[in-house]
Order: C-alpha cells, then sequence, then structure tokens
C-alpha cells in the first residue's frame, strides 16, 4: 500500500512551521518589535474617505480577534498590524484548496497634517475595523488692523 502525499496538505505544514517560526522570533525580539518594521505576510484591503470633521478608515479584517489587532501612530503614519491564525485541525485532512488568508498582516495610512491624533477611536465590529480620525479645528483668520508705516 503506497502513501499519498497531497502537495497542498505539505504546504500547508510548511506555511504553519513558518508562523511557528515567526512567532518565536516575535516573542524574542518583543523588546526591539516597536523599534523595527511590522512584519507582515498580507495586508488587509481598505475604504478610506473623508467625511465632515473627520476622516474614515475602513479596513476588512473577517476572523482576527480582538486581541490581535494593533493600531498605533508613528509620525505622519497610521499602522495597523496583527495576526490571524488559522483554527483547523488538519489532522486527516486532504485540502485540494487553501486560499483564505493568514499569518502577520500590517496596513499603514499616511495621516495629513490636520488630524488630532489624540482623538483616533477605532471599533472592530464583523470583521471590520472602523477607524475615526478627527480633523484638527483650525482657526478662523480673524480681522486685523495692519499698520502702515
Amino acid at each position: 500500500m503506497s502513501k499519498f502525499l497531497n502537495p497542498w496538505l505539505e504546504i500547508q505544514n510548511m506555511r504553519e512551521e513558518i508562523d511557528r517560526l515567526v512567532d518565536e522570533g516575535m516573542d524574542r525580539s518583543a523588546s526591539r518589535k516597536k523599534e523595527k518594521e511590522h512584519f507582515a505576510l498580507w495586508s488587509p484591503v481598505a475604504d478610506v474617505y473623508e467625511a465632515s470633521g473627520q476622516y474614515l478608515i475602513e479596513l476588512e479584517l473577517p476572523g482576527v480577534d480582538l486581541e490581535k489587532v494593533s493600531l498605533e501612530s508613528k509620525g505622519d503614519q497610521l499602522i495597523v498590524y496583527g495576526e490571524k491564525r488559522i483554527e483547523k485541525d488538519a489532522t486527516g485532512n486532504v485540502y485540494q484548496i487553501l486560499e483564505r488568508t493568514h499569518g502577520p498582516f500590517s496596513r499603514k495610512f499616511n495621516l495629513p497634517g490636520n488630524v488630532d491624533l489624540n482623538g483616533i477611536r477605532a471599533v472592530l465590529k464583523n470583521g471590520v475595523l472602523n477607524i475615526t480620525i478627527p480633523k484638527k479645528e483650525t482657526p478662523k483668520p480673524s480681522d486685523v488692523n495692519i499698520t502702515i508705516e
């Protein structure tokens, strides 16, 4: 009796091993993690739009747990990063296709200069991360008499 090897399952096993090695590496470098770029295997898709007094970002993160998502601002960038884990037990299964994305992800957004960084709010609901970025109040020009010399 010959042993049947499914190449897709072997690829999945390699991906899981790589994910494990990446996780171990991230654990060891946790203190240096903030100083480096965030490692990512994929970038989630997003819609970005401007509304009255704010900017809105809707980021698709289906299957990602809230505790596996981080959001931070660095300079003029907003960075969303985290990890989507595969929770399936492949033992005894013969996968034909594995298309859903998993592993570490990261997405960066350039922020305009008129945003209130302290007012940024984010909500993860139904697989969509909604980020609200309020605009700063711009001082309105006032009337000033200018003396001519």
